[in-house]
């Protein structure tokens, strides 16, 4: 009954409409009894037991688990613990030196530095912070016309130039695509489930673009926490606002999947531990899951709040997989057991590597898709009297061919036109309070669990109302100034991202074990300030960095590094080295081939749905299947050379109906957030400079200093093109090398070269050697690879 055969369990417990035997007795997609339907009153008694989490009384009994977190003790962890308070406004202390302070941020940090009887670094060079407010700002470095103005602005008035320059690149698109990654991270983005069987999520891209727009456009934070929760119940006046809400709930829909696994209850459960887990972590700082067997063992947050948040997670369906036509449930196959269809959007947006057909074109793949099942029940029949290898895998073979066509047949409407789908979450009917599972175990249900929310973050018992899930009133609640932590855990990677850690260091964990903030004053008062600028992301940003802290210099004074070796007063600035999208980025803009215009969808868009193997798409696509013309058809529908994102040829020049690569992306040369972002095969110019893991929430990327890293650098051939492709650049607009070294400089480092380097560069131009390519590649290229390209100073 719970472990099932081929066709999956026959109950899901608490899930009726999931359950393959109530839809058998109620004759939606199994006639059972056969010839007659059972009476309603019958049925209704099968639904309320499902309901019920389908107990068996012989071998059941409700466990009761007595919980080791009182009602007590959540109330003196709301009174003790400073994260589960709400932020509250202290002002800072006074301090001695009056003339350095430019805003209320730099006299926070001034009077704990007095205070310890330290003193702040100067200012940094004018170069070093343009090149600091680029990166962080853009993700790009700044250009020589750039570097001059703002070198010109800075002798007249120090803050005005700041002023100027941060609010020109908050207005510039490419902010959202620096900011949207930053978001990307801990939303663990990516295009693929991952685990053992990684099937591709083709419109993952729309979240990706949903997100970057958010950012550009400066959307209420607030808001933007709402509709990733619960966009498709949010109000919506256009049909184009609709769209947007429910793109944000993709949200929900992109983490990793083990879409392999047989059992259809531990598959539900498992989705709903990782969107407990993603929700809690990313807005509110805090690891609920770990309430998912027991009561959490540090803070306090008993299992019955889990089941409580489980019990509004349970209450919707995520939508991730394929579109799914009629046939669709009958093709499952044996690698992708639990399918998942698509959400169709409001409005007509199809993905561009999508066919329409024509009435006979159509035809034909209807005739295709009947005569493949033919085929498969033909198998299946043989299957059952010989169970030889070889014809399991021949079965697998029809399996993945009906799933192609199935997947092309749903992917266009009655009259061949293509339909425009999203991943996301919509609600279900009929909302039922989830059990608490003995250890966390399916096949140990408990008492049934009230939802609610976190009691530790609350002052009174939250109300839902029995007929909804309660998800639009969570969305509500964490995307609110009454909740302690949503505000202090956007401001605090906001810091992280600019003056190089947080406040608080464990930006995923605010709770007991996590680190203590360090001011926690300014902690405070940022977070009442985010919320009084209307939740504002551009407005936190443009109050940090035009802060005299922003623009300290890194240098090293032994006696504070004796008293703070960690600098977590912000005596001085944190060197950085640049993120790995940065490090590709830059090299595209100074090498002059960066393109800033947006790709249209993905790669994974124009594979389609089909699995990642070894590093490879795999079509899944049956031989005899042709278009009109008679040729055979590359992935998802494109026809002859590859076309599309990557122009004449598709990728590196292979060509269209083969296996490709989805980190093969050396003739790309649109910026880095665009790269497709398939769990277990990501670029190599990602994955070398520490690329997190897109199956885990990341808020802190490792930051290391490896050999493969140089290795890349000098051997990579998309660092070889772009040291040639920046030697040219030179060599267009000078002819004379000590010019050309100087402007090489102010590109790379944002810097005129000293005399001993512009020395010892010119004499390397004039004197080296081509070895099959020349003086001036191989000096663009060393710049490429020198430690000053790599860091923010």
């Amino acid at each position: 009954m719970h472990l099932g055969g081929e066709s999956g369990p026959a109950i899901v417990p608490g899930e009726p409409e999931e359950s393959l035997l109530y839809s058998a007795i109620t004759h939606e997609d199994f006639v059972m009894p056969p010839k007659r339907k059972l009476s309603q009153k019958i049925i209704n008694d099968f639904k309320t037991w499902i309901e019920m989490g389908a107990p068996d009384p012989r071998v059941n009994e409700v466990a009761k688990v007595n919980s080791t977190i009182t009602a007590k003790d959540i109330q003196q962890a709301k009174e003790s613990f400073w994260a589960y308070q709400k932020p509250q406004y202290t002002p800072p202390h006074k301090v001695e030196r009056t003339d350095w302070p430019r805003t209320t941020i730099d006299r926070y940090i001034l009077a704990k530095l007095e205070q310890a009887e330290l003193t702040p670094s100067d200012d940094a060079e004018p170069y070093k912070i343009l090149r600091r407010l680029t990166f962080d700002l853009i993700g790009l470095p700044p250009t020589p016309e750039q570097l001059a103005y703002f070198e010109s602005a800075w002798k007249k008035d120090p803050d005005k130039a700041v002023e100027y320059v941060v609010d020109r690149l908050l207005s510039m698109d490419q902010f959202g695509e620096r900011w949207g990654r930053h978001w990307l991270d801990v939303a663990r983005y990516a295009e693929s489930t991952g685990r053992e069987v990684n099937m591709t999520y083709p419109q993952a891209w729309r979240y990706r673009d949903y997100v970057i727009d958010s950012f550009n456009a400066d959307k209420p934070y607030n808001r933007f926490v709402q509709e990733q929760l619960a966009g498709d119940l949010l109000p919506a006046k256009s049909d184009e606002e609709w769209t947007e809400n429910l793109v944000a709930t993709a949200f929900l829909a992109i983490g990793s999947k083990n879409v392999n696994e047989e059992n259809g209850s531990q598959f539900a459960a498992d989705v709903v531990d990782e969107q407990i887990d993603v929700t809690s972590q990313v807005f509110l700082g805090m690891s609920v899951s770990c309430a998912r067997c027991h009561d959490h063992k540090f803070d306090a947050i008993p299992q019955t709040d889990y089941y409580a948040l489980a019990g509004i997670f349970k209450n919707m369906k995520t939508y991730f997989g394929r579109p799914q036509s009629e046939y669709g449930e009958f093709i499952s196959t044996v690698q992708e057991r639990q399918l998942s269809t698509l959400l169709v959007m409001p409005v007509e947006d199809p993905n561009p590597f999508d066919t329409s057909y024509s009435p006979a074109q159509l035809q034909r793949l209807k005739e295709a898709m009947d005569a493949k099942l033919e085929q498969l029940n033909a198998q299946r029949r043989r299957a059952a009297g010989e169970r030889s290898i070889a014809t399991q895998r021949q079965t697998i073979v029809l399996l993945r061919q009906a799933s192609a066509l199935s997947s092309q047949l749903a992917t266009v409407d009655e009259k061949g036109q293509p339909v425009s789908f999203c991943m996301g979450v919509q609600e279900t009917e009929n909302p039922a309070n989830a059990r608490l599972l003995v250890r966390g175990e399916i096949d140990q249900p408990g008492e049934l669990v009230k939802r609610g929310f976190p009691q530790v973050l609350t002052d009174n018992p939250v109300h839902i109302n029995s007929e909804k899930s309660g998800r639009l009133e969570l969305a509500r609640w964490i995307g609110s100034d009454e909740n302690p932590l949503t505000a202090r855990v956007m401001v605090n990677r906001i810091w992280q991202h600019l003056i190089g850690h947080g406040i608080v260091r464990s930006t995923e964990n605010f709770g007991v074990t996590g680190e203590m903030p360090t001011h926690p004053e300014l902690l405070d008062y940022l977070a009442i300030q985010f919320v009084e600028s209307g939740w504002s992301v551009k407005s936190l940003i443009r109050e940090i960095t035009t802060s005299r802290v922003y623009r300290m210099q890194s240098t090293y004074n032994e006696k504070n590094h004796e008293y703070d070796p960690d600098n977590t007063l912000v005596w001085r600035a944190n060197p950085r080295r640049l993120d790995a999208e940065a490090i590709r980025d830059a090299m595209l803009s100074i090498s002059g081939k960066l393109d800033l215009e947006r790709p249209r969808a993905s790669i994974v868009a124009e594979a389609g749905h089909t699995r990642v193997q070894d590093g490879q798409f795999d079509s899944g696509r049956p031989p005899e299947q042709q278009d009109s013309a008679g040729e055979k058809r590359g992935m998802n529908g494109m026809r002859g050379p590859g076309r599309g994102m990557f122009g004449r040829g598709g990728m590196s020049g292979q060509s269209n109906g083969t296996d490709r690569s989805p980190f093969d992306m050396e003739s790309a040369q649109f910026r880095s957030v665009y790269l497709p972002v398939v769990r277990d095969a990501l670029p190599r110019s990602m994955t070398v400079f520490d690329f997190p893991d897109a199956s885990t929430i990341t808020g802190t990327r490792d930051d290391s200093n490896t050999p493969n890293q140089a290795l890349y650098m000098m051997n990579n051939p998309f660092v070889v093109q772009q040291g040639e492709s920046f030697a040219r650049r030179l060599a267009e607009s000078n002819s004379q090398p000590v010019k050309q070294v100087e402007q090489a400089f102010l590109l790379a480092f944002g810097r005129t070269p000293t005399s001993s380097e512009r020395s010892a560069m010119t004499k390397f131009l004039q004197n080296q050697p081509s070895r099959g390519s020349s003086s001036l590649d191989a000096m663009c290229q060393t710049l490429f690879g020198a430690a000053e390209f790599r860091l923010i100073d």
